[in-house]
């Protein structure tokens, strides 16, 4: 636990500078420094890691409770925002990625929940790989979503103010969107696919609402990707399709873990 504490409190403080950093571009005060955000952001990764190791995998098992996966999420997004701005301007996003990672990693150090550490099988293990990307994306895709509903909101009032001036064109951003929930759509159905071939019985009584909100934000995706191949959707709509779904995954994992390891307490 103490590699993990130190090792922890070094990746916030680096994920605090690499903020720092885009914020002070954000807001006019110097010119984009992407070296820096870059070289911050993997160096707050590694260390990240290495204390969700320490802290999620033992002798007994792999740790799999509500704040541990969360901040799994926040490594697996800020690894997937690092790659991808080598070619899509995904910098933006950093600014919610970090700090999340910044606030989730404590917490998962910190704050136990009682959550016991499970052995997985391979199935079950690619099940949970496929989910925890799938829902990485899709965040990603939802934090995107929210910088295309303010630049569309902008555009209609005819005026581009504020940080969003640094922004790309509303065509780019709308395409790096519908690039995320696409990878996020076909990895949560391998996700689906997966769980329902090596987890018993998903609808238990303590999966079955994870596993209903979980196919009911699959299906909004499916239907938003549809809607985007076959009729044009894009601008509000998609961004309204992409939040809605998103909610519900929200529900699917952190609603039902929440119920479950801190109002009911049951960790088996």
């Amino acid at each position: 636990m103490s590699t993990a504490i130190w090792t922890g409190t070094t990746a916030v403080i680096l994920y605090i500078l690499a903020t720092l950093v885009v914020v002070r571009f954000l807001r006019g005060n110097t010119g984009f420094n992407r070296p820096a955000v870059l070289t911050l952001g993997l160096l707050a990764l590694l260390f990240h890691s290495c204390a969700l190791w320490h802290l999620m995998i033992s002798e007994s098992g792999v740790r799999l409770g509500l704040f541990p996966v969360a901040s799994l999420i926040g490594a697996t997004g800020a690894a997937v925002v690092m790659l991808a701005s080598l070619y899509r301007p995904l910098e933006w996003v950093s600014v919610m990625v970090f700090p999340y990672c910044a606030v989730t990693l404590p917490m998962a150090i910190w704050i136990h929940t009682g959550y016991a550490p499970k052995h997985l099988s391979h199935g079950l293990g690619a099940h949970v790989l496929l989910s925890i990307t799938a829902y990485t994306f899709l965040a990603l895709a939802a934090c995107q979503a929210v910088l295309v509903m303010i630049q569309h909101q902008q555009l209609k009032d005819g005026h581009i103010r504020g940080v969003m001036r640094y922004f790309p064109a509303i065509t780019l951003m709308e395409t790096v969107l519908f690039e995320l929930i696409s990878a996020g759509t076909v990895l949560l159905t391998l996700a689906i696919a997966v769980g329902f071939i090596y987890v018993d019985d998903l609808f238990a009584q303590h999966l079955v609402h994870k596993t209903a909100l979980t196919l009911v934000g699959w299906l909004v995706f499916v239907v938003l990707l549809w809607g985007r191949h076959y009729l044009g959707w894009r601008g509000v709509t998609a961004v309204r399709f992409t939040l809605t779904g998103f909610m519900f995954l929200i529900l699917a994992f952190f609603g039902t873990q929440l119920v479950l390891e801190v109002i009911l307490q049951r960790h088996a």
